[in-house]
């Protein structure tokens, strides 16, 4: 394609001006973006700095001797609700039963059934009938034969 001088450097002018209107553009866009977001950073910082501001003025509100204060008397009385309890869940008629007593008796018992021959109670689980291997009702299918 050939074109002439003048129509040839009058499209290359075009070009460069619309290039330069591109990046003027493009530079404006860049300016404003970068004062919005110093806008939007101002305005965040003001809505930190009221938000101290609220914070230290309710703070003077709140005394944390009574907050400790209050903490302990919970305490205790949470343990003074654990002891009624305690108190309520007694049994009563029932002999002081010894730890160590309970222990020895669990360990004879243990000992006694280690030594029992006696293993009838095992004959029953032994003679189970075993477990069905064919489908179930695979026997009353009828075939055509």
């Amino acid at each position: 394609m050939t074109c002439s001088f003048y129509f040839c450097t009058t499209y290359f002018r075009y070009e460069q001006q619309r290039d330069s209107l591109m990046q003027q553009s493009f530079n404006m866009e860049q300016a404003n973006y970068a004062t919005q977001t110093l806008k939007d950073t101002k305005m965040t910082v003001d809505a930190m700095k009221m938000g101290v501001k609220e914070m230290k003025k309710e703070y003077k509100k709140v005394n944390l001797d009574q907050i400790e204060d209050l903490q302990d008397e919970m305490e205790d009385m949470l343990e003074q609700a654990n002891e009624v309890q305690e108190t309520l869940g007694r049994s009563y008629g029932m002999p002081e039963l010894d730890e160590d007593e309970l222990e020895a008796e669990l360990d004879a018992l243990g000992d006694e059934i280690l030594m029992d021959d006696d293993t009838s109670y095992l004959d029953e689980a032994a003679s189970a009938p075993s477990a069905p291997n064919a489908i179930p009702g695979a026997d009353s299918v009828a075939t055509n034969k």
